[in-house]
């Protein structure tokens, strides 16, 4: 479902969030991202996607915040599980693969709960990149993945 996909998109894809703010950019843009979809909050989640941002069959930046919107409002709760991250730095950017197991309980209203799936799991790749001082994400892929993919 093109929800789901955007939903995790955002989440895309993150780190476990923690009580305190990670030393590592990536890792706290990771974690920032997670709170973000976890609070579901698409504006929050926006401003870490690049002015640029590219995401899967050409997914732009005002459609991922849109599709954001429309998943976080059918949905009373977001949950994240994140893992199997790997990450490539190169200076400024960043290539970060992970997986996000989604878990949500659907709002009742409209009959929506027997229609959106209560969870997924999605296998991200992400690019990252230092703008002006603010790590953003410029793009991601994603695909559906197994739940014992990237485990350890």
């Amino acid at each position: 479902m093109r929800a789901v996909t955007a939903a995790v998109l955002l989440v895309l894809a993150l780190s476990p969030a923690c009580s305190r703010k990670p030393a590592d950019p990536v890792a706290a843009l990771l974690a920032e991202l997670e709170a973000a979809a976890e609070a579901r909050d698409a504006e929050r989640f926006g401003e870490r996607l690049s002015r640029d941002f590219q995401g899967q069959n050409g997914l732009g930046r005002p459609e991922a915040i849109a599709q954001l919107r429309r998943y976080f409002a059918a949905y009373e709760s977001v949950g994240l599980e994140v893992y199997g991250v790997e990450t490539e730095r190169d200076g400024a950017s960043a290539r970060v693969r992970c997986v996000v197991e989604f878990s949500g309980k659907a709002r009742r209203a409209f009959g929506l709960g027997g229609l959106l799936p209560p969870s997924a799991v999605y296998r991200f790749e992400l690019d990252a990149a230092d703008e002006g001082g603010v790590w953003r994400v410029r793009g991601s892929t994603w695909r559906p993945a197994d739940t014992e993919e990237g485990r350890p």
